[in-house]
């Protein structure tokens, strides 16, 4: 069972698993994923930051992918005034609706047991010159051997500041600057 804080979501065993630190970063996130606008799949939802920052753009549809029971709940209540948000309960990786082409994905998920599957299967989904970003934990040099390998896109990165909170809970992010990645279908 997840805890809701105010500034923090904690799981099962009190590991701080989303955080209000992150704010600067998610809307960066959520300029990248819609600069194409259009139709945009977001892959966890969290506390919904980013996701708020993605409706505040110019974009057609918005797909929710949420695995998690408790957080399902607060993503049904959070779009009930949102008619271009579409939520859907499941794990991505069996999820994401058929025959539909996206313009931007944004992934954002906790202990993704399918993260290995993403990039072989995210190239399927987007519409010609769609973009990706995918909340990102590594540094630039492992970032860009990891991307440039795959030759379906074009990586950019942006770097920016970030404070998270210097703690033994937060052990997910522990740097003074994130990467955020962007990576553009190019065919």
């Amino acid at each position: 069972m997840y805890t809701f804080l105010k500034d923090k979501i904690l799981d099962e065993e009190n590991r701080e698993i989303m955080m209000d630190w992150e704010t600067g970063l998610m809307q960066e996130h959520a300029k990248v994923v819609t600069e194409n606008g259009g139709d945009i799949l977001e892959i966890g939802f969290g506390m919904g930051i980013c996701a708020n920052f993605i409706q505040q753009a110019n974009i057609n549809t918005h797909t929710i992918i949420e695995i998690h029971d408790e957080i399902f709940k607060h993503l049904l209540e959070w779009a009930k005034d949102k008619p271009n948000v579409i939520p859907i309960k499941g794990d991505w990786f069996d999820s994401i609706p058929k025959n539909k082409k996206y313009d931007g994905i944004m992934h954002d998920t906790w202990q993704e047991k399918n993260f290995h599957h993403f990039f072989a299967k995210v190239q399927t989904l987007l519409k010609s010159k769609g973009i990706v970003t995918y909340y990102n934990a590594e540094v630039k040099e492992s970032l860009e051997f990891n991307i440039n390998k795959f030759k379906w896109c074009d990586l950019s990165i942006k770097e920016i500041k970030v404070n998270p909170p210097k703690n033994m809970n937060c052990q997910y992010y522990y740097r003074d600057t994130y990467l955020i990645p962007k990576l553009v279908y190019n065919y």
